[in-house]
């Protein structure tokens, strides 16, 4: 299945296929000569991505996605090769923000070939198997808490708080009636996800927590080609996760933003993309 969306000159292609029964949902837009593989959100990440996509056109051609709900890890690397191999990228670079910083990490740890510059945007990380207690003790409380929550309340209360949380600073350059277009999509993608979906992505978290971990030796050998975005008001990424991320990430650049908290990437845009902008190009701040 596929469907165009226009907004003033970014030409939005939506695209879907199923994997083992699940359906992976992705936005291809921009004719740069680059490729750049985005995951910005578990849910309407596709979308979420294309403000992302009009200030990156002429350099990129952006592959946005929502990871979508599946029991294991480990199919995430999977689902994230086929969207590449459907698309014919072999060479690509990658962000991920938040836990779209871990399932880059799964696609890298197994598919590392044609891995470009690499930016972790407020991500976490798991390097030994205490960290489910220690460093993501926090990650897994609140999972456990959604949990809870999802006994009593309908699904559309997370979503509604996710919505709340991203699509009131969301905007396009393009004008104010594409970024009504664009909320309107994005409402619209929220609405199908149930309570299911997201006892289903914490199935999935949490299986990273307690049965993966990932090694720095293959991003201490191109230090240079990996950017670490946070804040120290992000109060989800916490300061244990953010120096996790640092482990394994040695002699990583770095970009800290004085506000924002977990949501920079919106609530900053101009100078997030600005950053994005400088290293993607070669000239990280």
């Amino acid at each position: 299945m596929s469907s165009t969306y226009e907004f003033g000159g970014l030409t939005v292609h939506e695209k879907t296929f199923v994997k083992n029964g699940v359906e992976w949902r992705y936005t291809i837009s921009g004719s740069g000569e680059k490729t750049l593989l985005a995951i910005l959100s578990n849910f309407a990440g596709h979308l979420l991505a294309i403000p992302f996509a009009e200030e990156l056109a002429r350099t990129h051609r952006v592959i946005a996605l929502s990871v979508p709900p599946v029991p294991r890890f480990s199919e995430t690397a999977d689902g994230l090769k086929t969207i590449l191999d459907i698309e014919n990228v072999s060479s690509c670079d990658v962000i991920g923000h938040s836990n779209g910083g871990v399932h880059l990490q799964n696609l890298i740890s197994k598919y590392p070939q044609g891995i470009n510059r690499i930016v972790f945007s407020h991500s976490l990380t798991s390097m030994e198997k205490n960290d489910a207690w220690t460093v993501n003790a926090s990650e897994l409380k609140m999972y456990r808490t959604m949990r809870r929550m999802l006994k009593i309340f309908p699904a559309s209360l997370p979503a509604f708080g996710l919505l709340s949380a991203v699509n009131g600073a969301l905007h396009l350059g393009s004008g104010r009636k594409d970024t009504k277009r664009l909320k309107a999509l994005v409402r619209g993608c929220m609405k199908k996800y149930g309570k299911k979906d997201f006892l289903v992505m914490a199935d999935c978290m949490e299986d990273f927590i307690f049965n993966h971990t990932f090694a720095a030796e293959y991003y201490a050998g191109k230090p240079d080609d990996v950017l670490i975005i946070d804040s120290p008001t992000d109060r989800i990424a916490n300061l244990k996760q953010r120096a996790a991320m640092r482990r394994l990430c040695p002699g990583a650049r770095e970009y800290q933003f004085k506000k924002g908290g977990h949501l920079t990437l919106v609530k900053c845009r101009q100078e997030y993309i600005g950053v994005l902008k400088g290293f993607l190009g070669g000239n990280a701040d």
